[in-house]
């Protein structure tokens, strides 16, 4: 892995999508169509602005737009940038493209995609299975639920992907570029014009836009034949599945996070404890690091975290985990602990709540801090 990690990002170079700023955003909608990209990039002087799907989709009127408007500036990437830097960079803005610029100009793009098929070599991931990369519980829409409701869903929660479900069935799946595609005619699509208003695709029941067809897989498929399938059939998603019930759903961003450098932080983290095998203890790791990084972000007065985790009990060649969590501030230490079979969805589980308790322990502070300094009614 970390071979593939020092790799330059020129060797795995796409061609991108340039528009204008003044570009209307109908005529980039019908770009992104018939490319099947997810984003275009712009040319704004020194600097390199992005549309990306879910940018058009929180637009409410987009009928008399520019690209300039909706655009927001990304890092650039030149030829010698490490695939490791680059992953990092995908993961830490949420973006599935970065431009590579040489002497000014943008003349190549990295995408989540070209780096996946790096990571169909990687031994280190040869016998995992897909349950262990999945994002689990994911979030999830009903099939009579309007199109409005799926697309508050989306932005509210950063994401592009809603299984559809049908009396608590699997039925579909809806993309962020299945609205995005409704908003304008398919014959203003084609022509790159301007219409005077977007369709009444809000109005739509979800069952009118999704497809029907989705990338299934059980939780013991291996992840790479996963990943193999979702490129060859030009997918960003699959869906796990077993029996009648969800699992999960897996996307090209729960892939690259393998390959993105390590987290840095500004204090003291430490984890120690942890398990023999290497997929698991690197995805812990990795966990513990990104939990970390958010809880001293949210919380900056925070000095130092530690993880401490112990095999508990043992049920063939499963272990159960006990995992402790200190965090110290000047003020005072917490420490919460939490038990489970999948180590990194215990690391999940523990930094969402600390957020909650660190969250709630800001508001009391804050509470008391305005009745100590509320001021005095005049006698």
């Amino acid at each position: 892995m970390e071979r593939l990690k020092n790799l330059k990002v020129e060797d795995f170079e796409t061609d991108p999508i340039v528009v204008s700023p003044t570009a209307p955003i109908s005529e980039v909608i019908g770009a992104l169509k018939q490319s099947g990209a997810y984003e275009v990039f712009i040319q704004d002087g020194k600097k390199v602005g992005a549309l990306t799907m879910r940018e058009i989709l929180k637009a409410s009127d987009i009928s008399n737009m520019r690209t300039s408007t909706l655009m927001f500036y990304v890092s650039k990437l030149s030829p010698e940038t490490t695939v490791g830097r680059a992953a990092k960079l995908m993961n830490d803005y949420r973006v599935r493209a970065l431009p590579i610029v040489e002497n000014g100009k943008i003349r190549g793009a990295v995408t989540t995609r070209s780096l996946c098929r790096a990571l169909l070599s990687a031994k280190a991931l040869r016998n995992v299975r897909v349950s262990k990369v999945m994002a689990k519980n994911p979030i999830t829409i009903d099939k009579r639920d309007p199109v409005s409701k799926a697309r508050r869903l989306m932005i509210k929660e950063g994401i592009d992907h809603l299984p559809v479900l049908d009396s608590r069935e699997l039925c579909g799946i809806l993309l962020s570029s299945h609205i995005v595609f409704s908003m304008f005619p398919r014959e203003g699509l084609e022509k790159g014009a301007f219409v005077s208003k977007p369709s009444s695709y809000l109005h739509l029941k979800v069952s009118g836009l999704m497809n029907p067809r989705v990338l299934l897989y059980e939780p013991k498929e291996k992840a790479l034949t996963v990943l193999r399938r979702m490129i060859e059939h030009g997918e960003t998603y699959s869906i796990v599945k077993l029996w009648h019930e969800l699992q999960g759903i897996v996307t090209y961003r729960d892939f690259i996070v393998f390959l993105a450098e390590p987290e840095k932080l500004d204090i003291p983290a430490y984890i120690t404890g942890l398990p023999d095998e290497p997929f698991e203890a690197e995805l812990a790791k990795i966990k513990f690091m990104r939990g970390a990084k958010s809880l001293r972000r949210s919380f900056p007065e925070i000095e130092e975290i530690r993880a401490t985790v112990k095999a508990r009990e043992l049920s063939g060649d499963r272990h159960r985990y006990e995992v402790k969590v200190s965090v110290r501030s000047a003020e005072k230490l917490y420490i919460y602990s939490e038990e489970g079979w999948d180590l990194p969805s215990i690391f999940d589980a523990i930094t969402d709540k600390l957020k909650k308790i660190l969250t709630k322990k800001s508001n009391k502070r804050s509470r008391k801090s305005l009745r100590k300094f509320r001021p005095q009614s005049p006698v």
